[in-house]
């Protein structure tokens, strides 16, 4: 008999494809909050010293029996500092990206002749990240595989260079700027991920996580954001696009439908039938449920109020369950509840 975490796989695989499943698949986006809540690793080891990166997820994905790979994890920081994005850590020790002052100072296009792609490799975190998934990727435990590391969209990715009002307002204001800015975050993350698909032999998916798109107009997501997709993934016509945007993107929903993406994880104050007709069923759907909700609710609650949620989508693999963005304070008993659900609860 297969595992729960074969069968969640499957489960997901055949959602994507468009295929018939006995059962619903459940997603979790863990990120390095959710690895420290559970094992109390120190940030800083975390980031920067890839053995320990790599036990302290594995020990977290076992109390939630495998169901997870591990990943190289340095949030929205790796590209964006490779274009001189300053890196920053709170008094948490959280890594954040902020402005490059010489982007951010700009006046409009001409004040960025300078401004070429990064290097993957050089001093930056994207080359921390690819140290971390070569080291993964090494000594990997039987059983699990290594994921690449997901990749910021690269409007969010321009927004954290310039600033995000600015940006924003560029799209009206200054639309070369914007573009030339894009053109540059966009060859950078083409070498960003071809580097990963090099160590990894390569790329079954890219998760992208584009939140910060979502402040633009449909028109406007169209115009800049779709393109940026388009052109990113045409190097890898092997590999899936994930979309993770759990900002209030329910405007621009007609468009995910039409980004090329297989999978959505969405912001659950839209309802899953709602983002099943604004998508019109082209990719499978990731949420349903607020991580707020499961981080109060008991491991019994978590489970019966999951049971009614796979009832409500009537069958159609399409929803997969899961939280509508990361599950940093949610309990592993909360999340092996997620799973157990989805495993009971069979379509028939």
């Amino acid at each position: 008999m297969s595992t729960l975490r074969e069968k969640n796989f499957r489960r997901l695989r055949q959602s994507i494809a468009g295929e018939k499943s006995d059962g619903h698949a459940v997603f979790q986006f863990y990120t390095y909050p959710f690895f420290q809540a559970v094992t109390g690793v120190k940030l800083d080891d975390f980031f920067h010293k890839p053995k320990i990166t790599l036990e302290c997820q594995i020990e977290a994905l076992e109390k939630l029996e495998g169901i997870g790979n591990p990943l190289p994890d340095l949030g929205s920081v790796p590209e964006a500092s490779g274009l001189g994005g300053i890196v920053q850590f709170d008094e948490n020790g959280f890594i954040s990206v902020h402005p490059n002052p010489d982007i951010a100072n700009a006046e409009d296009v001409d004040d960025l002749d300078w401004l070429e792609p990064g290097d993957p490799y050089g001093d930056n975190y994207m080359r921390q990240a690819l140290e971390t998934l070569q080291y993964m990727v090494d000594h990997c435990p039987k059983g699990y595989k290594v994921n690449p590391h997901p990749i910021m969209g690269p409007f969010t990715v321009g927004a954290n260079l310039r600033g995000i009002g600015d940006f924003c307002a560029d799209t009206i204001a200054e639309p070369d700027l914007v573009k030339k800015v894009l053109d540059v975050v966009i060859e950078t993350q083409i070498r960003f991920i071809s580097a990963q698909e090099e160590i990894l032999g390569s790329l079954h998916h890219i998760l992208l996580a584009d939140d910060l798109s979502a402040f633009l107009s449909e028109a406007a997501y169209r115009e800049y954001i779709l393109p940026g997709y388009e052109r990113i993934f045409k190097n890898f016509p092997n590999t899936q696009q994930w979309l993770h945007n759990d900002s209030t993107a329910r405007h621009v929903a007609p468009a995910i439908a039409d980004s090329g993406m297989v999978a959505w994880q969405y912001l659950p104050s839209i309802e899953p039938h709602d983002a099943l007709e604004l998508t019109k069923g082209k990719l499978s759907l990731m949420g349903g449920i607020s991580p707020l909700d499961l981080q109060k609710w008991t491991p019994d609650e978590t489970y019966d109020n999951c049971i009614e949620l796979l009832k409500s989508f009537n069958g159609n693999n399409k929803f997969v369950l899961a939280a509508g963005g990361s599950v940093n304070q949610v309990s592993t008993d909360n999340l092996m509840a997620m799973f157990r659900a989805a495993d009971d609860f069979k379509i028939g």
